[in-house]
């Protein structure tokens, strides 16, 4: 039986938990019973195994644009339930179609609360190069760039283009005129975004993921010719950002892109999202590395695997490893040892 929104009981009551209980992530399986995340860990729910009819209802509502030449692809997609804002996708797996679906919330803005490096906001001043936030999957990155960018809005009056798969956070035109752009929806993709941004008068654009060689290239040319440029990698760490980077054009190409990283790039913050000892929530570890001289050098002359050592010596230019960051963490009992040891990176 289906509610005059034409959700189930099931899913209504899943999602209204899903959200007084700030779950990360919600997951509809067909034969399953629904489960969240809180604090990094699935939790099964006490309801019935979800049928495939119940599944496929749901995402037709919230996302009725499916292919219809292809009813088994993937669809990504946003979708508002009450105030609360979600990023779905639907897939199908051997039992039938599933949904994952990542909450969408941010209780405050303010940087030192939720552990994001201050540097960002030096860096954001800056008219023109390429920011990047970089981790694995659920590490932030979005909510930090969320809060740079609600920074930049409540300070400077520029033009910001985003372009994202899909729109998360909306944000509302405040100092800067703020223009967002949804992959698949208002532009073709990435690529073709950034050279129409670029025609737009834009003072800033955020890319939601640099995701292939073209877009990394669209995103570096546009920190080159006087933007300032900000976006995402799941990489962990800053040296295997800078690696991988590079390592995705061919080797003619390679020495190109280490000089114009070398000269366009201001900083990357790498994190990671760490479940707290006393279980109250998940804490914000990070490792960041600004481009000063030093790091431009090791950069061009192809000595990446110096840089994890350089940011250790560097906290006066506002840089730190994931190595100090994970440290200060235990010293002040915030994340146990176990965390400790299996957040570092290799």
């Amino acid at each position: 039986m289906e509610n005059a929104n034409g959700l189930s009981p099931t899913i209504l009551s899943v999602l209204d938990i899903a959200v007084s209980n700030c779950a990360s992530d919600i997951h509809f399986k067909t034969n399953q019973v629904p489960a969240i995340r809180i604090n990094g860990e699935i939790i099964r729910l006490q309801f019935p195994p979800m049928t495939a009819e119940e599944i496929r209802a749901f995402a037709d509502q919230a996302c009725p644009f499916g292919d219809e030449a292809d009813p088994l692809a993937a669809r990504d997609f946003s979708w508002v339930y009450r105030d609360a804002r979600f990023r779905c996708n639907v897939y199908t797996d051997s039992a039938g179609p599933c949904v994952s679906m990542r909450y969408i919330y941010i209780r405050t803005t303010d940087f030192a609360a939720l552990g994001i490096p201050e540097i960002l906001k030096k860096l954001a001043a800056r008219k023109s190069g390429l920011i990047l936030v970089t981790g694995p999957t659920g590490s932030g990155k979005t909510t930090t760039l969320t809060c740079l960018i609600d920074y930049i809005n409540s300070i400077y009056p520029l033009h910001i283009i985003t372009l994202e798969d899909p729109i998360e956070y909306v944000h509302a035109s405040r100092k800067c005129i703020v223009s967002q752009r949804e992959i698949g929806i208002t532009v073709k993709n990435y690529e073709d975004g950034i050279v129409e941004a670029l025609r737009e008068d834009p003072d800033i654009i955020f890319i939601g993921e640099m995701r292939g060689r073209d877009s990394i290239r669209g995103a570096l040319r546009a920190a080159e010719t006087g933007h300032l440029v900000l976006s995402t990698l799941h990489t962990k760490g800053v040296s295997n950002t800078i690696t991988r980077i590079v390592d995705i054009f061919p080797a003619e190409e390679q020495n190109h892109v280490r000089m114009q990283l070398s000269l366009s790039l201001l900083g990357v913050v790498s994190q990671q999202l760490i479940p707290r000892q006393d279980r109250t929530g998940m804490v914000l570890a990070t490792e960041v590395m600004v481009n000063t001289i030093p790091i431009q050098n090791l950069i061009r002359q192809q000595k990446i695997h110096m840089i994890s050592s350089t940011l250790d010596l560097s906290k006066n230019d506002g840089m730190h490893s994931m190595r100090q960051s994970l440290e200060d963490l235990l010293l002040n009992d915030v994340i146990s040892r176990e965390m400790h040891d299996s957040y570092q990176i290799s």
